[in-house]
């Protein structure tokens, strides 16, 4: 018998394919992405079946198109029953019958917002703010910053302006995400794991936390590139073919 292997699955909410600097954005400095890029496997042409949030998420975890899991846009689903009976039985479900013990760590997005989507362990990190996730009820037990209303960032007329996280780095969501990860992959269990890890960043508002606020100086940054790999329709010389 095939010796099952440890899967980790890491989501980065609207983080673009060339925003890792393996993958050839030599303006940015990612050496931990970096590493998994060269320990892992690079998708270099998936594309997303779904351009918005819950629709995505729902393709992920059951392996269906929007088309057979009813969900077309951020809100109720377009469809009667329940996801599963459309779809067949989720991700952490199927991962958990074959032998895994599984964990699902940060954002799901789900509809309803309380959905099981059948992992052992479940520590959610939704951007809902007032939602009573396990990542807010972590920081309202930090004294010094349990009066923080919106966790993530300003989500007013600042959200897509460069802001400052409230928080310091170590108390991020991301960092929470990865701090809990680790202790999940950690556990003594004979158990091979699968492990989904969604971080909810970069995905707006803006607002990374001290130091990372300051890495980067945006005068200096180069214009994203649109389209495929090898045209940058950012360059004057190029021209849309009507």
């Amino acid at each position: 018998m095939t010796e099952q292997p440890n899967i980790l699955f890491i989501m980065a909410d609207q983080m673009r394919w060339d925003c890792i600097h393996a993958l050839g954005n030599t303006d940015i400095y990612t050496p931990n992405l970096d590493r998994l890029v060269a320990r892992g496997v690079t998708c270099t042409r998936a594309y997303s079946p779904a351009p918005v949030c819950v629709p995505a998420r729902y393709v992920i975890r059951t392996g269906r198109s929007p088309l057979t899991t009813g969900f077309f846009q951020n809100e109720k689903p377009q469809a009667t029953g329940s996801v599963e009976e459309r779809c067949g039985e989720y991700l952490a479900r199927a991962m958990r019958r074959r032998g895994y013990r599984t964990f699902g760590i940060g954002k799901f997005h789900t509809m309803p917002l309380e959905e099981d989507l059948g992992y052992d362990v479940y520590q959610r990190c939704e951007e809902i703010d007032g939602f009573p996730d396990a990542y807010a009820r972590f920081i309202n037990s930090q004294p010094a910053y349990a009066h923080i209303e919106q966790l993530h960032g300003e989500r007013t007329e600042m959200y897509y302006q460069p802001q400052m996280s409230p928080l310091p780095a170590a108390l991020t969501s991301e960092a929470w995400c990865a701090d809990r990860a680790v202790e999940q992959i950690g556990q003594n269990d004979d158990r091979p794991f699968f492990g989904l890890v969604s971080f909810v960043g970069p995905h707006p508002p803006l607002a990374p936390p001290i130091p990372y606020n300051r890495m980067y100086d945006p005068d200096r940054m180069r214009n994203p590139r649109l389209g495929p790999a090898d045209v940058d329709f950012m360059d004057p010389r190029v021209r849309w073919n009507s």
